[in-house]
């Protein structure tokens, strides 16, 4: 029987770590290949990964990893790095596994970009070659070999299956070449304001963050996560795939790009003890009419924007698990987890501390964690962290990783507070804040004003972009909501809850707001479809 609270019920969950390198204070960090290869060996028949049809076991995914690292090589020359487009499908793992084995610096991405979105990435990183991990080849079927090798400069996609036969250039019995691991690998963000960045994340660190994550989460091998966001992407890729594989749970990937009904039906067959995925579809999954039933559902995992708490309350009394927020950052990692209380704040991870400042940027607590002035618990303000072994850093974009630090802190551009040692609430975004004739609007207080009209279902307010020659305190409302919902209902039942100036200069109304690959509403997208 699952835990009434869903908290942690498993112990020593990671395998034995090592430190990293300059003796630093950097979080420890295992042997991923070394992981596998005891798992292979000792517990090789349990399942490993799922999807859909295909099961790997831990020796089938130690083995293919194996066979697929001669076919995977790093490139050399003038671009050096390797990119990997990446698919919800256990082929992807085992690509990506090949590829940290042979030391290759991968930058992931997704499977589904544009030539031009790649050639962007590829630029930035310095990706010599782009491998496509193939979903076309199941366990026992005739692996797809590599396409033909290209000049170092060519960045269009190789199609090479993560189960390819081995080569012969192989220093191992077993087909591969010497074990090694990375210093860095690059993550894309979403972009879901501007362009993409690659953001350089170091290998130890990034691995040592996500099993603190597991270890925190209490992830073993009894468990089986359910997995409904893009791998390429950090939240999925640092609290599912890494996880996993470092504590022994099984990772069960949903198909992808999710529908609500899909998961729904995934979340009934899978048997799923953790689901990880956005508040966007936990509501999605309430409403789309499918039966939800997990009764080996420990506790659910929720990140990427704020989850509201009468949707935590809806799931919880719906499924009967927890919905448990989960805070990170393409540049951190797992910054923080509410390990503790489901409905309050987050605890964070080992190796990240926090610090607040106040909006003209004077700080709330010193360097470590002592309260300034009058500040205390109570205070928000705006977030700063660091992460011990880590520096942040952009490949294609250096001037970028200072801008982001004030004093060696970087800026999240959230705000929040600490409410207690080694804890963190987050409350908001800094770059949300808007002005109107010189008062201060909260857009989350005004779209939950908005959201509590009935036939609202989403709202995202959002200050205008500048434009030459317009003047005036603009800010817009944008709102998914039922065909019989107006403008004039919107601005009357607003009227009775906010101040004037509180109200939006303008409304969007749509059926839905547009969203990124891991849920986020698009705010770029949105203000392409109004004009100015």
């Amino acid at each position: 029987m699952k835990p009434s609270d869903g908290t942690a019920r498993h112990t020593a969950p990671v395998a034995p770590p090592h430190r990293t390198t300059g003796g630093s204070d950097a979080p420890a960090a295992p042997d991923l290949l070394s992981v596998l290869r005891q798992r292979a060996e000792h517990d090789g028949d349990r399942t490993a990964l799922e999807h859909e049809s295909v099961v790997l076991s831990w020796a089938e995914l130690y083995a293919r990893v194996q066979r697929a690292r001669p076919a995977l090589p790093a490139p050399t020359g003038e671009r050096n790095r390797t990119g990997l487009l990446a698919s919800n499908h256990p082929d992807t793992a085992v690509a990506l596994l090949a590829l940290i084995a042979n030391a290759a610096e991968v930058v992931l991405y997704d499977a589904r970009a544009t030539a031009a979105e790649r050639e962007q990435v590829a630029e930035l990183g310095n990706v010599g070659h782009w491998y496509g991990a193939s979903a076309a080849t199941e366990p026992g079927g005739t692996p797809a070999g590599p396409l033909p090798d290209t000049d170092a400069h060519d960045t269009s996609a190789r199609d090479t299956s993560a189960t390819a036969h081995p080569g012969t250039a192989a220093t191992r019995e077993d087909g591969a070449g010497p074990d090694g691991a990375p210093a860095f690998i690059g993550l894309v963000t979403s972009g879901t304001g501007g362009l993409p960045k690659v953001v350089r994340k170091s290998w130890p660190v990034t691995l040592a963050n996500s099993g603190a994550y597991a270890e925190s989460a209490g992830y073993g091998p009894e468990d089986r996560l359910l997995c409904t966001t893009p791998l390429h992407h950090a939240y999925a890729f640092g609290a599912s795939l890494l996880p996993a594989l470092l504590s022994g749970a099984t990772l069960v990937l949903a198909p992808h790009p999710p529908s609500p009904a899909g998961l729904a039906r995934a979340l009934r067959e899978s048997r799923a003890t953790v689901v990880q995925t956005v508040p966007f579809l936990y509501r999605a999954m309430l409403e789309c009419g499918e039966p939800l039933e997990a009764p080996d559902l420990r506790f659910c995992l929720s990140a990427g924007e704020p989850l509201p708490p009468d949707l935590a309350r809806a799931w919880r009394e719906r499924v009967g698990a927890p919905v448990r927020n989960q805070y990170g950052a393409t540049e951190f990692g797992q910054i923080a987890f509410a390990a503790d209380d489901p409905e309050g704040p987050m605890r964070l991870m080992p190796g990240v501390t926090a610090r607040l400042s106040d909006e003209d940027g004077n700080w709330l607590t010193d360097k470590d964690g002592r309260w300034l002035a009058d500040a205390g618990p109570e205070t928000v303000g705006d977030l700063h962290l660091r992460q011990q072994g880590a520096e942040v850093d952009y490949w294609g974009l250096p001037e970028l990783g200072p801008a982001a630090l004030r004093e060696g802190w970087f800026r999240t551009g959230d705000t929040g507070r600490l409410p207690g040692p080694g804890l963190v609430e987050v409350r908001g975004r800094t770059d949300r804040r808007i002005t109107v004739a010189g008062r201060k609007v909260d857009p989350d207080e005004v779209e939950r004003a908005v959201l509590s009209m009935s036939g609202v279902s989403e709202c995202r307010v959002s200050a205008a972009p500048a434009v030459p020659g317009r003047t005036g305190d603009a800010f817009v409302a944008f709102v998914a909501a039922e065909p019989a919902v107006t403008e004039i209902e919107l601005r009357r039942h607003l009227a009775r809850l906010l101040s004037p100036y509180k109200v939006p200069t303008r409304f969007h109304l749509t059926e839905r707001l547009p969203r990124t690959g891991s849920g986020k509403v698009h705010m770029a997208r949105l203000w392409q479809g109004v004009r100015a």
